[in-house]
């Protein structure tokens, strides 16, 4: 008798690096632009995360104009030499995403939990507590000590912050595409936009109605 094995299943395919295919920053705020380094968070199926190691999340860094090319370098110099470390920040950085997701999308339950996290995530963080002049304009001075490798983390952090304090907290919407799910700052005259993308999501949509339409004569 002949016995059949059933064929091993294939692995989910990686998603393409930061360094081939570069983030879409359209949420209009960089906490949202962050909370959407994971796509399809209402999809039947895993969500796509492009965090998959401490190197993307520099990547992702530096084309948000967090990090220059050589503050990227020595960090990524530095998670080499430390990769446990560089492990557990990007472990506390995707934990950092999904609190900071579930707080500020209208249809998440985020609470205290998610909180919680957030205000310990910005305890680590060193204090912001004066301008200085940096070329080619100012920055932060930062004062205390904290774990480098955490940087990138750190504007993000402020950035989340800041907007949960804000009246703009009330313009943040998900895509209307319930498997995107992808946030974004609704700046529309009469806060009317639906889609994080109407190049993508949003004719999507415009071709299942056309679909539709004509199935339906």
């Amino acid at each position: 008798m002949t016995v059949r094995t059933k064929p091993p299943e294939s692995p989910a395919a990686k998603p393409p690096s930061y360094a081939a295919v570069p983030p879409r920053l359209i949420g209009g705020h960089l906490a949202l632009d962050f909370a959407n380094t994971l796509s399809l968070r209402g999809a039947v199926a895993e969500p796509r995360d492009r965090l998959v190691d401490y190197r993307e999340l520099l990547l992702w860094a530096g084309a948000a104009g967090l990090l220059s090319k050589s503050e990227a370098r020595q960090l990524q110099r530095e998670a080499q030499a430390r990769p446990d470390a560089a492990d557990a920040v990007l472990e506390a950085a995707k934990a950092l995403r999904e609190a900071t997701a579930r707080l500020l999308d209208p249809a998440l339950a985020g609470g205290p939990a998610e909180l919680r996290l957030l205000n310990e995530a910005l305890a680590r963080a060193p204090a912001r507590d004066r301008l200085v002049a940096r070329k080619p304009g100012y920055a932060w001075r930062l004062d205390g000590e904290a774990e480098p490798l955490e940087r990138p983390l750190w504007p993000v952090l402020w950035a989340a912050a800041e907007l949960l304090t804000s009246a703009e907290r009330e313009r943040v919407r998900a895509c209307a595409s319930d498997p995107c799910r992808w946030l974004f700052l609704d700046l529309s005259r009469n806060r009317s936009r639906r889609w994080c993308s109407m190049e993508d999501c949003g004719n999507r949509a415009k071709a299942r109605r056309h679909y539709a339409r004509s199935k339906s004569r």
